[in-house]
């Protein structure tokens, strides 16, 4: 990490590989293969947040702006999938909450991280 990276930065990975985790041990493998499109795409939003974060990161300015919208496009697209299989029944509940409440975490640091930058 550069010289401008702090705790949170850390803190924020660390939080998007634990969903990462738990969302490949306890969702994707217990979404069945006629559901397997959600599956894809859910995995390819968390594999985009991870992605956009670096990219926050490393840019400045307008361009880290940029990451951090999408970083919300991401957010809210992984949460409309968990909900999508929330309503269809084919994971637990328990497992679903557990990952909006982490994701719920996830959202508020970026909000954070934006609304300080748009101060700057």
């Amino acid at each position: 990490m550069n010289n401008n990276t702090s705790s949170k930065d850390f803190s924020l990975y660390n939080k998007v590989v634990d969903l990462d985790n738990y969302i490949n041990r306890y969702i994707a493998n217990n979404i069945s293969s006629v559901r397997r499109d959600i599956r894809i795409h859910l995995l390819d939003e968390i594999y985009n947040l991870s992605k956009n974060i670096f990219y926050a990161l490393y840019n400045k300015g307008n361009i880290r702006m940029k990451y951090l919208i999408e970083l919300q496009v991401n957010i809210s697209l992984i949460d409309m999938f968990l909900l999508k299989l929330r309503n269809l029944n084919t994971v637990k509940k328990s497992y679903i909450d557990v990952s909006i409440s982490k994701l719920s975490d996830i959202k508020n640091i970026i909000y954070g991280w934006k609304f300080n930058e748009e101060k700057k």
